[in-house]
C-alpha cells in the first residue's frame, strides 16, 4: 500500500471523534448526554482570560475534559499531550518527560509553550522549560485547555507558540456541602508503581481542592535498540575506567538504568472571594536515551523542582470584575552527571577525561499581578491589567570540580589530577574520587536580579453575528528592554452552530538565563541574546452537523531572532500548516449503553529555516532549508465504546509520517529520514459502584520505532567508533507495556 493510501486509510478509519475541542464548565455535567452543538457553547477561559463560549474564543483551542481523561485511561500528562493535534512529540524516556514541538517549532527543550495550572505559569524560571512529565496529579483535573498560536498581547513573555492550561476541580462545584475523594493505585511494566489521591470539598462559604501523586518506575530498558545505548558502551573500561567502580542508587555504573522517582501536590482553599493555593512538585529521573553511552552514564538522577505559593482575590463592583494575584515561586535544577570526554590527544581517542559531578541552580521570584474586566454595555467589554515581577536567578551552574565551571565549595582554580579541575580524572587512572557537592544555597556572587513589568489593554465587542477582539501589551525587562505585541481577531457566528475566525497574533520569547549566563567550557553562553519574535496569521472555522462536528484551521507563522541550542540569535523561520479535526457522537448499537464517540485529527506542518548547518565546515550558513524533526503529516484517532453500564473500551492511534532529521543532526549530512510509524494504545474499564478497574496497553502492536534526537543530536550512527557528540541522533522507543489501575471514587 502506498503512503498516501496509508494516510487516507487512517483518516477514514478515524472519522469518529469525541468533542475534544470543547470544554465543560461544571463537573456535574454529564458530557455523554450532551449534543456536540451544546458542547460548542460551553465556556473556555484561556483564549481571552475570561469565560466565553468556545465558538467566540479568539483562538484555536482543543480541550480535554475529565470525562475523556477517565474514558481513555490516561495516567499522566505525557499521554495526553501525545494524542493532541499539532504537536511533534519526542520521548527520551528520561530527564523529566517528553519534549513537545508545538506547530512545527523545534526547540532544545519544551520552552516556547506556556504551561499553566489554574492560570498560574509553571515553566521553569531559569530555562523556561515546561516540564511535561509524570509528576502532575491527573484525576483532579476538570479540563485541559490547549491554545494554539502566540498570545503575548495578553499573557506577556514566552506565550510564544501556545498555552497548556490545566484547570483543576474545585469543591464549589459540589451541589451541596460535603466532600468527594478519589484514590488510584497503579502498577505495571518496568516495576512501575503509582498512587494518586484527590479530594474536593465544600462547607458554606469555604471550598477546597487537594491532589497528590507519587510515581516510581525503573522505566523501559532501551539498551538493545540503539548502538550508543548498548551496555557494551556503558561498561567500556577504556572509555570509563575507574568510573565503573562507583554506583548510583545502589546500582553500579556500566549498564543502562534510568529510573524515575517523582511526586506532585496541588491544592487550594477558597473563602468567599479569597483563594490561597500552592503548587509543589519534584521530578527525579535518569537520562534515558538522551545521551550517548560513551559520553554519559544514564544511571544518575537529574532533578527539577518547583514550589509556588499564591494569594488570589476576586471581587466585583457593578459591571467590573477584579483579580489580584500575589505569588512566590522557587525553582531548582540539580543532579548528578557522569561524563567521559574523549581524549583529544593523537592516538588516545579511545580513552577519556572522566568526571562524576554534582550540579545546582536555584531561582525564585515574587510576582504581583492585577487584572480587571469591565462590561461597558452588553456588547462591549474592556479588559486591562499589569504585573511586576522580581526574579533572583542563578548565573551559571554551580559545578564544583568540573572544568572551569563556577564552584561554591572548592576553588575553581584547583588543578586536580589532570590539571583541568578538581573533578576531572582520566580513564587510565586506577581510581577516581568524587569531589564535594555544591553548597545547597547559591552564593551571592553567582546571583542575578531582574525586574519585569508589563501592562495590557484588550477590547471585546459584539455586533450582531460578529465578535471583535483587539489588544496590545507593553513589557519591560531590566536585561533586554522593551517589547510590544498586539493581537486582533474577527469572528462570524454561523447560527450558533459554528463560526469562522480570522486571527492575528504576536509574541516574544525571552532568552533563558541558562543560555544568557549559564555557560562553562563546553557550553556556550551569550549575554547579548535578543528576544525571539513571532507573528501568526490564522483562518479557522468550526461547524456542528448534529452528531458530527468539523473544525479546521490554516496558519502561517514567521519567527525572527531564533535562539539556537548554541545560544545564538541566528536566522528566521517560516512555518505554515493546516489542522483538521472531526468529532462524532452517536447512539450505541449495544442496548442500554451510553453513546459511542470518536475523534480524528489531521495535522499538516511545513517548517523552513533561513540557515542550515554545514557538516563539512562545522558552521551554520545562510540558505533556506527544511528545518527537520517535524513530520509533515500526523493523524490522531480514537474511538470510545461503552458496553452496558459497567464496561468501557477505548482504542487510540497516532500516525507520524516520514520526517527529515534536524539540520544540526549528524545524520542530516546524508539526508536521513526517520521512518513513519503508527502506534496504538487501548484501555478497558470495569466499573462497579464506586470502584473501577482499568487495564491499559501501550504500543499494542509492539512496533519498533524511533524519535529524533534532541538539542544538537550530534552522536551520529557509526557504532564502531566513539560518538561524534553527546546527544543521540535517534531515540529508540519502548515496546509494548501494561498498566493496571484500581480506582475508588468516594
Amino acid at each position: 500500500m502506498s503512503k498516501n493510501k496509508h494516510i487516507a486509510g487512517i483518516i477514514v478509519a478515524g472519522v469518529f471523534s469525541v468533542a475534544n475541542l470543547l470544554a465543560q464548565e461544571d463537573t456535574t455535567i454529564n458530557l455523554l448526554d450532551m449534543s456536540l452543538e451544546e458542547l460548542l457553547k460551553i465556556n473556555v477561559i484561556t483564549a481571552s482570560g475570561n469565560k466565553q463560549p468556545g465558538l467566540e474564543a479568539p483562538a484555536t483551542i482543543v480541550v480535554i475534559t475529565a470525562e475523556e481523561i477517565k474514558k481513555r485511561g490516561y495516567t499522566d500528562l505525557t499521554e495526553i499531550i501525545t494524542d493532541l493535534p499539532g504537536f511533534d512529540v519526542v520521548n527520551p524516556n528520561g530527564r523529566g518527560g517528553i519534549v513537545a514541538y508545538q506547530r512545527g517549532y523545534r526547540t532544545p527543550i519544551t520552552q516556547r509553550t506556556l504551561l499553566m495550572i489554574n492560570g498560574i505559569i509553571d515553566n521553569d524560571l531559569w530555562a523556561h522549560e515546561a516540564l511535561l512529565g509524570k509528576h502532575y496529579p491527573i484525576y483532579n483535573i476538570e479540563r485541559i485547555e490547549v491554545l494554539y498560536g502566540p498570545t503575548s498581547s495578553l499573557y506577556g513573555p514566552n506565550a510564544f507558540l501556545g498555552i497548556i492550561n490545566i484547570i483543576t476541580k474545585d469543591g464549589s462545584s459540589l451541589n451541596e456541602d460535603g466532600t468527594k475523594t478519589f484514590v488510584s493505585m497503579q502498577g505495571g511494566s518496568y516495576n512501575t508503581k503509582s498512587v494518586e489521591l484527590a479530594t474536593i470539598g465544600k462547607k458554606g462559604d469555604v471550598s477546597f481542592s487537594l491532589a497528590g501523586k507519587f510515581y516510581r518506575s525503573d522505566e523501559a530498558d532501551l539498551s538493545g535498540k540503539w548502538g550508543f545505548l548498548s551496555n557494551k558502551q556503558f561498561s567500556d573500561t577504556a572509555v570509563w575506567g575507574p568510573v565503573l567502580q562507583h554506583k548510583h542508587l545502589n546500582v553500579n555504573y556500566g549498564k543502562y538504568y534510568s529510573p524515575a522517582d517523582n511526586y506532585g501536590v496541588v491544592g487550594h482553599i477558597i473563602y468567599k472571594n479569597i483563594k490561597i493555593g500552592f503548587i509543589n512538585w519534584k521530578n527525579r529521573e535518569g537520562y534515558g536515551s538522551w545521551y550517548a553511552a560513551d559520553r554519559a552514564q544514564n544511571n544518575a538522577l537529574w532533578k527539577k523542582s518547583s514550589f509556588q505559593l499564591y494569594l488570589e482575590n476576586n471581587t466585583e463592583y457593578k459591571r467590573c470584575r477584579f483579580n489580584t494575584l500575589l505569588l512566590f515561586r522557587k525553582n531548582r535544577v540539580w543532579g548528578d552527571w557522569a561524563e567521559a570526554e574523549p581524549d583529544w590527544n593523537t592516538g588516545m581517542e579511545q580513552y577519556s577525561y572522566i568526571s562524576i559531578t554534582n550540579w545546582n541552580a536555584i531561582n525564585n521570584s515574587y510576582l504581583f499581578k492585577e487584572d480587571f474586566t469591565c462590561d461597558i454595555n452588553k456588547n462591549i467589554s474592556l479588559q486591562a491589567g499589569g504585573k511586576y515581577e522580581r526574579k533572583q536567578l542563578t548565573k551559571a551552574y554551580d559545578i564544583p570540580g568540573y572544568w572551569d565551571a563556577f564552584s561554591s565549595t572548592i576553588p575553581t582554580s584547583t588543578p586536580g589530577p589532570q590539571g583541568y579541575g578538581a573533578g576531572i580524572g582520566h580513564s587510565k587512572d586506577s581510581t577516581y574520587d568524587i569531589v564535594v557537592a555544591p553548597h545547597p544555597e547559591m552564593p551571592a556572587e553567582n546571583l542575578l536580579f531582574t525586574d519585569d513589568a508589563g501592562t495590557y489593554l484588550q477590547f471585546l465587542a459584539k455586533l450582531k453575528k460578529f465578535r471583535f477582539n483587539a489588544g496590545g501589551r507593553f513589557d519591560y525587562n531590566s536585561i533586554y528592554g522593551i517589547n510590544t505585541n498586539i493581537r486582533a481577531s474577527t469572528i462570524y457566528l454561523l447560527k450558533n452552530k459554528g463560526a469562522v475566525k480570522l486571527i492575528y497574533g504576536e509574541a516574544y520569547q525571552e532568552p533563558p538565563p541558562r543560555q544568557l549566563f549559564g555557560g562553562w567550557n563546553g557550553r556556550k553562553a551569550n549575554v547579548n541574546l535578543k528576544p525571539e519574535k513571532a507573528q501568526n496569521f490564522e483562518l479557522a472555522s468550526m461547524y456542528s452537523f448534529g452528531s458530527l462536528t468539523l473544525t479546521g484551521s490554516l496558519f502561517y507563522s514567521m519567527y525572527r531572532n531564533v535562539i539556537k541550542e548554541e545560544a545564538e540569535n541566528a536566522g528566521k523561520r517560516k512555518i505554515y500548516g493546516a489542522e483538521l479535526k472531526s468529532s462524532v457522537m452517536f447512539k450505541n448499537f449495544i442496548p442500554n449503553s451510553a453513546k459511542i464517540s470518536g475523534y480524528c485529527y489531521y495535522s499538516y506542518t511545513q517548517a523552513l529555516s533561513s540557515i542550515h548547518y554545514n557538516h563539512t565546515s562545522g558552521e551554520w550558513e545562510n540558505g533556506e532549508v527544511v528545518l527537520g524533526d517535524i513530520a509533515p503529516h500526523k493523524v490522531n484517532i480514537g474511538i470510545n465504546l461503552p458496553v452496558l453500564k459497567n464496561i468501557n473500551l477505548n482504542v487510540r492511534g497516532n500516525y507520524v509520517s516520514d520526517r527529515l532529521v534536524y539540520s544540526r543532526n549528524a545524520l542530516r549530512e546524508k539526508e536521513y529520514k526517520i521512518g513513519s510509524y503508527f502506534t496504538m494504545d487501548g484501555s478497558i474499564t470495569f466499573n462497579y459502584k464506586v470502584t473501577s478497574l482499568v487495564f491499559k496497553i501501550k504500543n499494542i502492536t509492539n512496533i519498533d520505532y524511533f524519535h529524533p534526537g534532541l538539542e544538537q543530536a550530534d552522536s551520529g550512527d557509526d557504532f564502531t567508533k566513539r560518538s561524534l557528540g553527546y546527544r543521540n541522533s535517534l531515540l529508540p522507543q519502548a515496546g509494548r507495556s501494561f498498566m493496571i489501575s484500581l480506582n475508588l471514587d468516594l
